[in-house]
């Protein structure tokens, strides 16, 4: 179990804990009372309380890049962004009669991401106030299907560019939140999810009732279900090296599990005197909010008592402590210590190998606490070497290596790796015997081995088969892997020959060279070595493989040297194995830029400006979907600045509008208020009827600078 530290205790339990710039955290607590909290002096600062009824519900997220704060309640429409040193707002987001279920900002702290009791995932710049995107609405239902009365948005996690959340209906949905492209939906069932996490490969997710599921994001494996004592998982947090997760609810202790094989490591792996409020990470340490309204520590990775454990050379109680401490066991400390110990078990081996038992105990000594069973392993097959070489010394080969097969350890000792050494010198000696057609030399040459079961098939098959032999040496020779593939199949044991294993080893380095000259744009390199694997039937598969990437890389390359971004963007949207090359993410920086600027003119509403940044690319086919989200967003601010100073205007926009676009929910937000103002354009039933998000493209020549 990890230390348990308290560093401080507040007027109320904790509810809330998030990294800001370390050493200090953010905290909330359950008078929602905004704190902040530096680790490295244990001194907590009381920022401000937000002024909410006491039937209110606070939503926070903490920014850790820039000290900010993002706050909603239940009952406000409005989301603030406080800067924590200056203690104010500078900046406030809309919901459009929603409210917050859950809040976040993105890693890079340049975005900020509120779900709502609409059921909707949306985003905002944290340098305007103009909503950039809605990027998901729960449930996924049709127009077959009747609106929930309770709706919302109950978990939400990132990982790199892309964002998973779930919401009412169980599914989880994961999308890449700069360029909005929809990644992939999961359905792992009806129940209310209530924390997730992205692991490697997979999705973690965590419902009401307490039961994970593991979630293939490829989906080529089943879903895999554990189930915990934590009703209403709270947290799922990936802790120290994989393949550690640590499991969380409102009970007295934290679950550590095994993310890989799905297993529960310890129930009870960090336990609190009372239920848990508060959970977070923070450089590999657990920061715990508990209902004592204390603030806890606990520490799964004590580094410093290892290193000392080790540099005293307590190297049983180093052991002891990292079975105690399981997080420990895939660390690079613990890595050194099993180097240490291999080191001691060889220079025993050798003691061994020369009789020198005293000396062989007097080096393991400080591992025998600990390693027990493997070190009494050790001695106990020593102990048969006297024996094991007068096996040798009397000739009694199949007993010899029988003895070796018994006792895996004997085929370290010097004695038994001399002995492998005199059967290769005459396997390979009766090899070039056999193409001389000399088989009573062969017999005598091999009679040594004649009754060792393990060489026996060796044997028989250079003595009853030497055509097959002859065929497969002179195949080696040339290398002709059509003549290989047909006599291995046909007798696998050649398989086992050095010269075959070292042939395909030499093969597969072909394979890893072409990836390297691709990744240095080494065309003429590439195909060469692909001229090289064309003929290997045992390397078919990723000769085709490679084959189609150099095609494309090439391609890619070109277009790139020819300034053809268009064809460029084409290829890696169809061949995403690009993005691998670094000169490909080069491409997809680029992108990413652009989209950037794009956002920038669309807060302004600067139309002319985006069309331009993207030019002949707003229209690729797998990109124009985001590019059209930043035409409407500029449209929109267009369509507000009229509202507020040309009424006329404004409905002429709306009419634009809906023949561009359609009406969508933002429009329809933006009706609500000008009927507030009286304003309300007459719209018929062919603007009100929602258009195909793609429609725009039918009239991206013409689109207008501004909507009236």
């Amino acid at each position: 179990m990890p230390q348990k530290t308290c560093l401080t205790q507040f007027e109320s339990p904790i509810v809330l804990i998030q990294p800001l710039k370390y050493p200090n955290v953010g905290l909330v607590t359950q008078d929602n009372t905004i704190y902040t909290h530096d680790l490295s002096n244990g001194e907590s600062l009381r920022i401000f309380r937000p002024n909410i009824p006491d039937n209110d519900t606070l939503f926070c997220a903490f920014d850790p890049h820039f000290n900010r704060l993002l706050f909603g309640s239940a009952k406000s429409h409005l989301l603030n962004l406080i800067d924590l040193n200056e203690k104010k707002v500078i900046m406030q987001f809309d919901l459009d009669q929603q409210s917050p279920t859950i809040l976040s900002f993105s890693p890079d702290g340049l975005y900020c991401v509120c779900g709502t009791d609409q059921g909707r995932v949306l985003l905002w710049r944290c340098d305007s106030s103009t909503l950039i995107a809605r990027l998901h609405s729960f449930p996924e239902y049709n127009s077959l299907s009747s609106k929930p009365k309770t709706n919302y948005v109950s978990a939400l996690t990132f990982e790199g560019m892309s964002i998973a959340s779930s919401g009412y209906g169980g599914s989880v949905v994961v999308t890449d939140y700069r360029t909005q492209k929809f990644m992939k939906r999961y359905t792992p069932g009806y129940m209310k999810i209530t924390a997730l996490l992205v692991y490697d490969n997979f999705i973690i997710s965590g419902n009401q009732e307490g039961t994970l599921i593991k979630i293939d994001r490829h989906g080529k494996l089943p879903n895999q279900r554990l189930g915990t004592a934590h009703k209403n998982v709270r947290y799922i947090l990936q802790v120290g090296p994989k393949p550690y997760i640590i499991v969380a609810s409102e009970l007295r202790y934290v679950t550590l599990i095994n993310g890989d094989t799905f297993k529960i490591i310890q129930e009870r792996y960090a336990e609190l005197d009372s239920p848990l409020s508060a959970l977070s990470l923070v450089n590999n340490d657990l920061l715990v909010g508990n209902q004592n309204r204390e603030l806890l520590k606990f520490e799964p990775l004590p580094f410093e008592e290892l290193e000392k454990l080790i540099r005293d050379k307590e190297y049983a109680k180093a052991y002891r402590f990292c079975a105690d401490e399981p997080l420990l066991l895939n660390s690079d400390l613990y890595k050194a210590l099993e180097s240490i110990y291999a080191e001691h078990i060889k220079k025993a081996k050798e003691y061994l190998n020369q009789k020198m038992v005293d000396d062989a105990k007097r080096i393991l000594e400080p591992f025998k606490a600990a390693k027990t069973k493997e070190i009494a392993e050790v001695f106990q097959t020593y102990s048969f070497l006297d024996r094991f070489t007068a096996l040798y010394e009397q000739k009694k080969l199949s007993a010899f290596y029988g003895h070796a097969e018994q006792f895996p350890l004997l085929q370290e000792t010097t004695i038994y790796q001399h002995v492998e050494k005199i059967w290769s010198e005459k396997f390979s000696r009766a090899q070039k015997l056999m193409l001389l057609n000399k088989e009573k030399e062969i017999h005598e040459e091999l009679s040594m081995f004649a009754t060792v079961s393990s060489k026996r098939p060796f044997i028989l098959l250079l003595i009853q088969n030497s055509a097959i032999l002859i065929s497969y040496s002179k195949a080696i020779q040339i290398k002709d892997y059509y003549q290989l593939k047909n006599l291995t199949q046909n007798f696998p044991l050649l398989r086992k020959f050095p010269s075959y294993i070292n042939l395909i080893q030499e093969t597969g380095e072909i394979a890893r060279a072409v990836a390297q000259a691709l990744h240095e744009r080494s065309f003429e390199q590439a195909e060469l070595l692909l001229n090289e694997l064309r003929g290997v039937v045992q390397y078919e598969s990723e000769y085709h493989q490679l084959k189609q990437l150099y095609t494309s890389a090439k391609n890619l390359h070109h277009a790139i040297a020819n300034d053809h971004l268009r064809s460029a963007y084409h290829l890696i949207d169809t061949h995403p194995e690009l993005l691998h090359f670094e000169w490909g993410k080069e491409l997809d920086t680029l992108w990413q830029k652009k989209l950037s600027m794009a956002e920038r003119y669309a807060i302004r509403g600067d139309v002319p400006s985006i069309k331009k940044e993207f030019s002949a690319l707003i229209t690729l086919p797998q990109r124009h979907g985001r590019i059209g989200n930043v035409l409407r967003t500029a449209y929109h601010v267009q369509l507000k600045r009229l509202l507020k100073t040309e009424p006329e205007a404004f409905t002429s926009g709306v009419f634009t509008y809906c023949d561009l676009f359609g009406i969508d929910t933002e429009l329809r937000n933006l009706l609500k208020k000008a009927k507030r103002k009286e304003i309300v354009p007459e719209l018929t039933e062919v603007h009100l009827t929602p258009k195909n998000r793609d429609h725009w493209l039918a009239h991206y020549t013409s689109l207008p600078s501004k909507i009236a």
